[in-house]
């Protein structure tokens, strides 16, 4: 046996700190039970065997006290049974425990590790009260367990068995770093689609602010710098004439809308002439062989004498239909004519109807001023009539004076003499009405 669990391996309690041991052992540490205690096996290496963790734990149980040992026996009595959620099984004395925890890798927290004899490892799972037919002894079956067996076996079986199972135990750690890896690709594609779809929109916007620069230029280069009152220049929102990016897109949009819009006008008046002139020339037509058929009857009249009354019948009702279209015609033509003067009068009655409601507001306006005005007026009349008074005295002294004067000038008097002579000298001045 390797002298690991007499010089190397150190067993202690698991609560115990590991500030109390002065010179701790190096190498890796496994928890292993013992006696429904969880002991710490330190210095455990990649040579490590269960032969010796067996030995060191029986070593440090054998160093307490007497009253409470309660291992006996030999280590060859003593094995390592491995519980994984129910199952158990005896570890072979060879087997490399440390390769075989590290093997187990994320179901470690579900292993453990316990120190039983090798006569328990294989006890029965539950008693019965009446045994089966051909039921073996419970000494039987405890030679027959698994410990015994792998006991029983030569040593080159069990490194077989402990290789063969090392080397499932590997398997199930590829598998499981296999779909581990498989998760990681997994990952990084949808990070990888991720960024790239950002990097898409990114770009996509980039494309339209390329679109919207090279539209705007376009339509700079195309309208010239005169046209200072283009809609262009009057939607512009910033300062400058600059526009921002969702102005500029709402301006390039409705100005391809009305683009369009203007193209379907100029179809739709492009039918409504072609259908109005071939309902004018259907008119005429209509109007022509209503004058022009009567002429075909008498020839018709003139070729076929023997039906004679028939034919003039039916050339008299031609040419009452003729003539009953035409009036028709005429008479759609005055109502057209009629409509269009009634619209007219309409219009002219709605402006005269208006102008009759602004002149009203203004005469009420100067009613209510002249009320207003009213009070000053007859306050001022006396004034007015002293005034007027003054005024028909001094027109009666320069009449005088302009009667004595008259001899004494000179012609230019002699001619307001006989302006003053003339029969229009007496008659007043008119009025200014505005006064």
């Amino acid at each position: 046996m390797a002298p690991f669990g007499r010089n190397f391996l150190k067993a202690r309690l698991k609560n115990r700190s590991d500030t109390k041991d002065k010179a701790p052992a190096d190498g890796e540490e496994i928890q292993v039970w013992v006696c429904q205690e969880e002991k710490v096996v330190c210095g455990v290496s990649k040579r490590t065997t269960c032969a010796d963790v067996v030995q060191a734990l029986l070593d440090d149980h054998k160093a307490g006290p007497e009253d409470k040992r309660v291992l006996q026996g030999e280590p060859k009595e003593y094995c390592v049974l491995e519980r994984w959620k129910g199952f158990e099984r005896a570890l072979p004395p060879l087997t490399r425990i440390l390769r075989l925890w590290k093997a187990w890798g994320d179901e470690r927290p579900y292993v453990q590790f316990v120190l039983v004899k090798v006569s328990e490892s294989a006890s029965p799972s539950g008693k019965r009260s009446s045994k089966p037919k051909g039921a073996l002894s419970k000494s039987k079956r405890w030679e027959h367990g698994p410990a015994q067996y792998v006991k029983s076996l030569p040593v080159d079986k069990q490194k077989r068995m402990v290789r063969k199972a090392f080397r499932k135990l590997e398997k199930i750690r590829k598998e499981r770093t296999g779909r581990d890896r498989d998760e990681e690709g997994v990952n990084r594609l949808v990070e990888l689609i991720i960024s790239q779809d950002h990097t898409i929109r990114q770009q996509i916007h980039r494309m339209r602010e390329l679109d919207l620069e090279i539209e705007r230029l376009e339509w700079e280069l195309s309208a010239g710098p005169d046209q200072h009152g283009s809609p262009h220049s009057s939607c512009a929102g910033l300062p400058g004439g600059q526009l921002s990016d969702d102005q500029l897109e709402e301006y390039l949009y409705s100005s391809d809308s009305v683009d369009r819009l203007e193209e379907q006008l100029r179809i739709h008046r492009d039918l409504i002439e072609k259908l109005s002139l071939d309902i004018d020339i259907e008119i005429k037509v209509a109007c022509t062989t209503g004058t022009e058929e009567p002429q075909g009857a008498v020839a018709s009249v003139d070729c076929d004498p023997e039906d004679g009354f028939d034919l003039e019948e039916l050339e008299a009702l031609r040419r009452d239909l003729g003539l009953s279209m035409c009036r028709g015609l005429a008479l759609q033509e005055q109502v057209t004519e009629l409509e269009k003067e009634l619209r007219q009068c309409d219009r002219a009655l709605g402006s005269k109807s208006q102008e009759c409601e602004h002149l009203a507001m203004q005469l009420s306006s100067l009613c209510a001023a002249d009320s207003a005005a009213h009070a000053v007026s007859t306050a001022a009349g006396c004034h007015v009539s002293c005034g007027s008074g003054v005024q028909s005295k001094l027109g009666q002294i320069l009449s005088q004076t302009d009667a004595t004067d008259t001899d004494s000038d000179t012609g230019i008097s002699s001619t307001h003499s006989q302006d003053s002579l003339s029969p229009f000298g007496d008659v007043p001045p008119p009025l200014d009405t505005d006064v």
